[in-house]
Order: structure tokens, then C-alpha cells, then sequence
């Protein structure tokens, strides 16, 4: 829905309430990606008509701004027009009967990590999936690592010693929304994209697709059975994984946190943690166990606003908030729920590397604050990311000075960017050109598929089994010769 004046002056009020009442980490925003108690304004659902684009369309106008320091959100960051993802959910079952409620991007500009469809579906934009209705939180606050850097795990009963990984630096791609093309098929791309300079995959996973809210109700397609599949074949063609648990049964971004179907009844953050420690560990289990062991996880996908918020709609709209949450209001919550995540990867296998992944590489207050908070609540991560797009966070040199002030506020944090389009040489040199080999590489967002976020900038087509190269895979064949010494 679109985030009107009123809203933000709304927002403005809310958050400079809060801040007088000594209160770290608001971001609630009017679309009601936080906030605790009550069902959130704004947070419309069903099929109801939106704004965000569908097919490489304009952004949708429910983006709010925030104009330098002391805007509606505090952070001081300018606030690009929100994402435009619909909520249809996935498509092997016909899905899209998204909303395309773009979401509103209050306070920082709006982003996600959108996606395509579980079915072969090429050139549909970030809606095609179905993503969020609702809007991006304010300057909610920040998290980060107790042991930033460190060797983690200690005292666990899992194998491995410190976190490590296989490459210096990652030249990744999240190619998530070709995992219904049969094995052959994706051998293929793996092959083509390794031979251009890739080294690593991302793989995202959902709890249970096939819910009354999921992804795909059909097909099950993003479930940790499919995600250990696909991910055996990254590992085997000798490329690193970085697997994204999305902790719900659809789509996780800051427009919405969808409380996953099963885990609904659990009225207390003792039990909503325990489900998803339980839930991380057997994930884990299984992939080690089918040869698909992650390099590296995140806890949480785009969690800027909290995790475990919502109550969801067959589409994967949000209804509502769920009576127990995560927000970033609610730190002693938020931080039980990320440091079940992290502990139940340790307890597998302690040198896995635990990452927290937000939207903010146009928000170097909000990250700096969400990265502390995580801290202090003894959350053990060693890598932090950033949703990176051109159309969302601005502009390179933007995404510069984030990157430059996270490494300077936490020189022992690894960095990267978990999501990214275009501008691939300019993100690959910000993380690369960062002091100490502190950054540790990029993630390209679905380069398979020609969408909003990336128009003219694709990297590889599908046509039956075989992939085409584009013209900017030319980029990485440089980057390639370019970071041959971390590679």
C-alpha cells in the first residue's frame, strides 16, 4: 500500500517518541513490518491491488523518503522507492496471484531480495514470486556479533574448530529460482558460471513451502529436501554455499516476517526460539549429512525490521502481527531467536561461518545499531551482509561509505553483500578493496532471470538445458583475472 505524508509524519512522531523514551531499535513503519501487539496499519492482504512493478516496471510509489540526517527515520540515509514485490506466492501451482503490493519503502528506502517464481518463469521481475505487501522499517535497531570474528562455538559438542571458508573471497550468485530445472540442466549453469569466475552459490530455504502460506503449495520447491539436492551439486562442482534461511514458509524481507504455519501455536519466545533452534539444527544435519554442508549460513533474510512477526494469507500477505515476535523493539526477543539460530549451527559443526543478513547498504546508522545490539545480546555471528541494489540503495559510493564505516566500527566483523544488482564490478570492488581482507565477497541476485531490479544487466539465459552468456559475464571474466590472489 502506498505510504502517504500523513504516514510519514506518523513515523517521524513514533520514532522520536521512542528515542526520548531511551528506546533502541524502532523501526516501526506504517505498513506494519514491526511494531508489537495489535495487527500493524497497513498490513493488507489477500489480492488486493498494489503498486510495485511486475515486469521491470517503474518502482512502486509507496516508497517513503527520508532526507538526510533527522528524516522520518533518524538514520539519515535517503529513502529510495520501495521494492515492488508481490505476494503471490510460488509458481509451480500457477502461483503470482501477488498483490503486487510494492512495498513501501518508509524510512531508508524500501528493499528485498525478490525472487522469480518456483516454476520456469524468465523475465517476470522481482514480483514474479510473490512477494511482500508492506513496508520497509525506519531505523530499527541493530544487532551484531559477540564475537565478531572470532572463533565461535566454543563449548559446543558439534565438529569443527573456527569458523573458516573455503575461499578468500566469494564471487557468488543466488541462483535459487532455477532449482526446479532437472540436474543436467543445472550442471550446466554451474559449469558456465564457474568457467566466468564464480566460486560460490547462495541457496535460500524455506520451512515448509507447501503451508497454508507457503511458496509453493504444490511443488514444495525451497524446502531443505530440494535445498539439499541443489546445494550436493554446488558442493560437488567444488563451489562454496552460502545457504539463507528465511524462517518462514514464503518470502522474508522488511515488508514481512511470516511466523511459519507450524509454529504458530507457540505463545512464548522460549518456544518460538526452541522451534527454531530445533528447525536450524536438523536443516543443518541434513545437509552435512547429504553432502551439501554450507560454508556459510544466514540466520534470517533481510531482517531489518525483526523475524518472526507476522501472521500470513495463502499468498504470503501479512494479516497481522503474531502475538510473539522478534521486532527490533524487543531486543531480549530478537536476540533469543538469532542466538537459537547461531547456536543450533555451532552445535553441527562450529566452523561453519554464521552471517546476519539486512537491507540497509544504504544505512550505515541502522546497521552500525543492529550489529551492536546483536552484540550485546551475545548472538555469534562472524559475517555480516548487505542488500545492495542500484534501484533501492542508491548509488556505489553510497554503499561505499557503509561498507567503509561497519569495517571501521567492527574490524574483526567479516563483510559482504548478500544481494546485489547491478553494478557488478563497482559492489565486487568496494567489498574486495576493503583493508585487511575484511570483505569477503558478493552475491549476485538471480542473475538467471531479467527483472526490475536488474534490467538490461542479466547475466545468463535459459534456453531448454543450455545457458547464454550476456554481455556484462564479461565483467566477471576481468574480476576473475582481477582477484586471482583470493579466488
Amino acid at each position: 500500500m502506498k505510504f502517504y505524508t500523513s504516514d510519514r509524519l506518523s513515523l517521524a512522531l513514533l520514532l522520536l517518541a521512542s528515542s526520548l523514551a531511551g528506546c533502541s531499535g524502532h523501526g516501526d513503519d506504517a505498513n506494519g513490518t514491526t511494531g508489537s501487539g495489535g495487527a500493524s496499519a497497513g498490513t493488507t492482504s489477500g489480492t488486493g491491488a498494489g503498486t510495485g512493478p511486475s515486469s521491470g516496471g517503474a518502482p512502486s510509489s509507496s516508497g517513503g523518503v527520508s532526507t538526510g540526517g533527522g528524516g522520518p527515520n533518524g538514520a539519515g540515509t535517503t529513502g529510495a522507492a520501495g521494492r515492488g514485490e508481490s505476494s503471490g506466492g510460488a509458481s509451480t501451482s500457477g502461483g503470482g496471484a501477488g498483490s503486487n503490493a510494492g512495498r513501501g519503502g518508509a524510512a531508508n528506502g524500501g528493499a528485498a531480495n525478490g525472487g522469480t517464481s518456483g516454476s520456469d518463469s524468465s523475465s517476470a521481475g522481482r514480483n514474479n514470486a510473490g512477494r511482500s505487501a508492506g513496508g520497509r522499517t525506519g531505523s530499527g535497531g541493530a544487532g551484531g556479533n559477540a564475537n565478531a570474528g572470532a572463533t565461535s562455538g566454543a563449548g559446543k559438542g558439534g565438529a569443527g574448530g573456527a569458523a573458516t571458508l573455503p575461499f578468500s573471497y566469494f564471487i557468488g550468485a543466488d541462483i535459487t529460482d532455477q532449482e526446479p530445472q532437472p540436474d543436467a540442466t543445472r550442471s550446466n549453469l554451474l559449469t558456465l558460471m564457474q568457467s566466468h569466475g564464480f566460486n560460490a552459490v547462495r541457496l535460500r530455504t524455506f520451512v515448509d513451502p507447501k503451508a497454508a502460506d507457503g511458496y509453493d503449495q504444490t511443488g514444495g520447491y525451497d524446502d531443505i529436501t530440494h535445498t539439499v539436492a541443489f546445494g550436493k551439486q554446488v558442493k560437488d562442482a567444488g563451489m562454496a554455499l552460502l545457504v539463507d534461511f528465511h524462517y518462514s514458509d514464503n518470502w522474508a524481507d522488511p515488508g514481512k516476517q511470516c511466523v511459519p504455519v507450524a509454529w504458530q501455536s507457540y505463545t512464548t519466545i522460549g518456544d518460538l526460539a526452541s522451534a527454531l533452534h530445533d528447525y536450524t539444527r536438523d536443516a543443518i544435519t541434513k545437509l552435512v549429512a547429504g553432502g551439501a554442508r554450507p560454508d556459510m549460513v544466514q540466520i534470517g533474510n533481510e531482517i531489518t525490521p525483526g523475524m518472526l512477526l507476522h501472521r500470513c494469507d495463502s499468498g504470503g500477505h501479512p494479516t497481522g502481527n503474531n502475538p510473539v515476535q522478534g521486532s527490533v523493539n524487543d531486543w531480549t526477543n530478537l536476540g533469543a531467536l538469532l542466538k537459537a539460530g547461531s547456536d543450533a549451527v555451532k552445535e553441527v559443526d562450529a566452523s561453519i561461518v554464521v552471517s546476519l543478513h539486512i537491507d540497509q547498504g544504504d544505512g550505515l546508522s541502522t546497521s552500525k545499531s543492529f550489529i551492536t545490539n546483536a552484540q550485546q545480546k551475545g548472538v555469534v555471528f562472524e559475517a555480516f551482509g548487505e542488500s545492495c541494489y542500484t534501484m533501492y540503495q542508491g548509488q556505489p559510493s553510497v554503499w561505499q561509505s557503509t561498507f567503509d564505516g561497519l569495517a571501521s566500527a567492527f574490524p574483526t566483523l567479516k563483510l559482504f553483500i548478500a544481494e546485489y544488482g547491478p553494478a557488478e564490478r563497482e559492489a565486487n570492488d568496494i567489498i574486495y578493496g576493503l583493508a585487511n581482507d575484511q570483505g569477503i565477497g558478493t552475491f549476485n541476485w538471480e542473475p538467471t532471470t531479467q527483472g526490475d531490479w536488474n534490467t538490461g544487466h542479466d547475466l545468463l539465459r535459459r534456453s531448454g538445458s543450455t545457458y547464454t552468456a550476456q554481455p556484462d559475464l564479461a565483467l566477471y571474466d576481468q574480476m576473475k583475472t582481477d582477484y586471482a590472489d583470493r579466488l
